[in-house]
């Protein structure tokens, strides 16, 4: 699978990582990220930042425990916000 990172999270690991995880969760996904990523984007029960899978909200497929493969394509980013 392929996750696109934006803000921090591309600051610390890149534009794009490839895992090859199989069949998994999402929290699983996250659990294989370095702890200071995986902390900028869940606090453990909850999203701390937008999560897509396939462009849509994680939150919508399970939250955390949403299923994923390696066909999918996870993004990750900062909440915008604007005035």
């Amino acid at each position: 699978m392929r996750l696109k990172l934006l803000g921090k999270p591309r600051e610390l690991l890149g534009k794009e990582v490839e895992l090859n995880l199989g069949r998994t969760t999402l929290r699983k996904v996250l659990e294989a990220l370095p702890q200071e990523v995986r902390e900028l984007v869940t606090d453990g029960e909850r999203f701390k930042m937008i999560v897509l899978i396939n462009g849509i909200s994680a939150e919508s497929k399970g939250g955390l425990d949403a299923e994923v493969g390696p066909e999918d394509e996870i993004t990750i980013m900062p909440e915008v916000g604007g005035g």
